[in-house]
């Protein structure tokens, strides 16, 4: 990976995320590429002549945005790290993913919230809107997750994956900088229903090099038994697929979001089908 986008908003997980990039980019010589979007409106008082300061705006927000970045690049181990900030008019999420196409970024890492807050839903609308629309991968970052050198991510999949190869480098990068494996879980909504070994092959083919074991649960609830793994297993990660009727729909249905919202704090890594665009 050589770019990472952090969206920011200067919201408390906003800032959390820009630590967790910075971090992570650190271990792989990544730059980062922090960018707030300015509203069309914003900074506009509904006056015809206001409008003409709309410039003037925008680089007191380029300056706010430089000193912001500043802040995180304090300690020692941080300070090499090339950060860049921008500041784009538009709306936020379809802003985001274009700003991402615009300079071939490799990753996405943002807040799973922004300064409104959770209100009861795992993924603010900026968040589930950036996933929606990107087609490289996306980390949310929520407000009190930490990074760690050694942790353990947990693979939701309903054995569906079409990832480009650099999807799958993204995917094999983040898992290196943290000295991790996987947890691939597979949820089976009958009770008799049994692994299917040709599936394992064709998904360990696909991870490749990637160290990982296989689990299977038995549920009718697939998004309550992969929530419980991961709380089980003191995982610090979910990878998910996004993909049309995914296992990621299910798992953020809305009976089950408010309960990952107030417990869980580990990161959420959404890759993309390479067939979506």
């Amino acid at each position: 990976m050589k770019t990472i986008i952090v969206p920011t908003d200067f919201s408390k997980c906003a800032n959390n995320a820009m630590m967790y990039a910075l971090e992570m980019a650190q271990r792989i010589d990544a730059k980062i590429v922090a960018i707030y979007v300015v509203y069309p409106s914003e900074g506009v008082d509904n006056n015809v002549y206001d409008a003409f300061w709309i410039d003037d705006y925008i680089k007191q927000r380029n300056k706010s945005m430089a000193s912001w970045a500043k802040r995180f690049i304090k300690s020692p181990h941080l300070q090499n790290i090339p950060v860049e900030t921008e500041c784009r008019v538009g709306f936020p999420a379809s802003s985001i993913v274009q700003a991402a196409e615009d300079m071939k970024a490799d990753m996405i890492v943002m807040g799973t919230t922004g300064a409104t807050g959770l209100k009861g839903v795992l993924l603010g609308s900026v968040a589930g809107n950036v996933i929606t629309g990107s087609k490289i991968p996306v980390m949310v970052v929520p407000p009190k997750a930490v990074f760690r050198n050694h942790a353990r991510f947990v693979l939701a999949t309903d054995f569906r994956m079409h990832l480009s190869p650099a999807t799958q480098q993204v995917l094999k990068s983040t898992l290196n900088v943290q000295h991790t494996g996987l947890d691939v879980v597979h949820v089976f909504t009958k009770p008799n229903a049994e692994p299917n070994k040709r599936d394992e092959e064709v998904l360990s083919k696909k991870l490749s090099s990637i160290p990982h074991n296989f689990h299977y649960l038995h549920s009718t609830h697939i998004a309550q038994a992969i929530s419980d793994f991961v709380e089980s297993t003191n995982a610090n990660g979910v990878v998910a697929v996004a993909h049309e009727h995914s296992l990621l729909h299910k798992l953020f249905a809305d009976s089950i979001s408010r309960k990952l919202a107030h417990h869980t704090n580990v990161p959420l890594l959404v890759l993309h089908d390479s067939e979506k665009g």
